[in-house]
Parts: structure tokens; C-alpha cells; sequence
């Protein structure tokens, strides 16, 4: 089971990351580090476990929880692909700008 853990401080290492879920048997876990596209900076966490009932005990165990000053959600993590979200690669093959910008939705209808 794969689950999200957002809202992380923005130094967080896998090691912390690993003690926040605690031990959960053979698991693997990731810290991604970004910008938004406000210029923000984001941290969130990806951690995959074997069985889902230990993750759902993770996700329930974490959700809302204080974590180094910020308040952490957690919940089963959802994978983007180019036909189920718009902010994923190759939605917009053309450019925004000009006369390509579209009026109304901004989804490309494949």
C-alpha cells in the first residue's frame, strides 16, 4: 500500500520520516522536495508498505497529527497518470500562450 504524508517540514530527512511511521516491517520510504508553482516551497513523503491493513493503521494513526511545528496529513497516495489528472505530463501538448490559450476548461480532452 503506498500512502502520502504531506505537509512535512521542509528539512525532513527519510530517516525522520521513517520514525514518524514507526515500524511497519519491510517498507520503503521517499522525502520529496519542490517548489509550487507560487514560488512556495513544498515537502511531502511517500512511504510504501506491504499490507494494506497496517497502512490504513498508519494513515489513521498520522492523519492530523503535530509534527516539528506543522500539521501533517496522511492519506493512500494517488499515482498521477496523463488521463486522470491535469497537472500531469503531456495533458497540454500545446502551448498556453496567445492564440492556443483555450477558453473555459483547461483539460485537454483526449
Amino acid at each position: 500500500m503506498d500512502i502520502f504524508v504531506g505537509n512535512l517540514p521542509k528539512k525532513t530527512s527519510v530517516l525522520e520520516l521513517r520514525k514518524l511511521i514507526g515500524d511497519v516491517g519491510s517498507a520503503r520510504f521517499r522525502v520529496i522536495t519542490g517548489k509550487q508553482k507560487n514560488g512556495r516551497k513544498c515537502c511531502y513523503g511517500h512511504a510504501i508498505i506491504g499490507s494494506s491493513q497496517t497502512g490504513t493503521e498508519v494513515i489513521t494513526r498520522l492523519d492530523g497529527v503535530e509534527f516539528n511545528g506543522c500539521s501533517i496529513t496522511a492519506r493512500h497516495f494517488l499515482h498521477r497518470s496523463e488521463h486522470n489528472e491535469r497537472r500531469s505530463r503531456m495533458v497540454y501538448p500545446i502551448g498556453w500562450n496567445g492564440v492556443n490559450r483555450r477558453r473555459g476548461d483547461r483539460r485537454a480532452h483526449i
